[in-house]
């Protein structure tokens, strides 16, 4: 094998391991029992935005029908994902909030380099440092919630394609 050979393959690898999740997951691992299950009613939480700011869930739903957050790690996945979102669905519903949770980089610091090194710095970041917003909705890459003005989770799935989180949004 050549050493350019070589390099292309530890460079993929490194690549593959940057997202430290598996990709194609054979279960869901929003299923757990103990999280917070769709068309559960949740309390009214509180977290930490990536530039420092406080904020709540009641907060927000002052002025927004619905919150829709979106577990990220910053991974071209991610990217992709969060693209879709940017690009179809927030013209689309301008009554609905949309958030990001950084819950890989472990602090508010890092969390806004990630957030700012990836050109979303139109959107609030949750800074999950802790990891509470993860253990609480046992969120992973790509884990999508829904909650409404009455604080009910009224989707919590992995996100697919936007069509699906369109049509959850357009029946609020």
């Amino acid at each position: 094998m050549s050493i350019k050979s070589l390099c292309c393959v530890l460079l993929a690898c490194l690549f593959l391991s940057a997202c430290q999740e598996d990709l194609l997951p054979s279960n869901d691992p929003l299923q757990d029992s103990s999280a917070v299950q769709q068309g559960s009613m949740i309390e009214d939480l509180h977290f930490t935005l990536s530039d420092g700011s406080q904020k709540s869930l009641s907060s927000e739903l002052n002025s927004h029908d619905a919150i829709v957050i979106y577990f990220t790690m910053w991974c071209p996945v991610c990217d992709s994902h969060m693209s879709h979102i940017r690009n179809q669905l927030l013209p689309n519903h301008s009554n609905v909030k949309f958030m990001f949770l950084d819950y890989v980089s472990g602090s508010v610091a890092y969390a806004l380099d990630a957030q700012k090194a990836n050109g979303y710095t139109d959107f609030d970041v949750i800074a999950d440092y802790d990891n509470r917003l993860e253990s609480y909705f046992n969120g992973t890459m790509a884990s999508t919630i829904v909650i409404d003005k009455n604080f009910v989770v009224r989707f919590k799935g992995l996100f697919k394609t936007s069509d699906d989180l369109s049509q959850i949004l357009n029946s609020l």
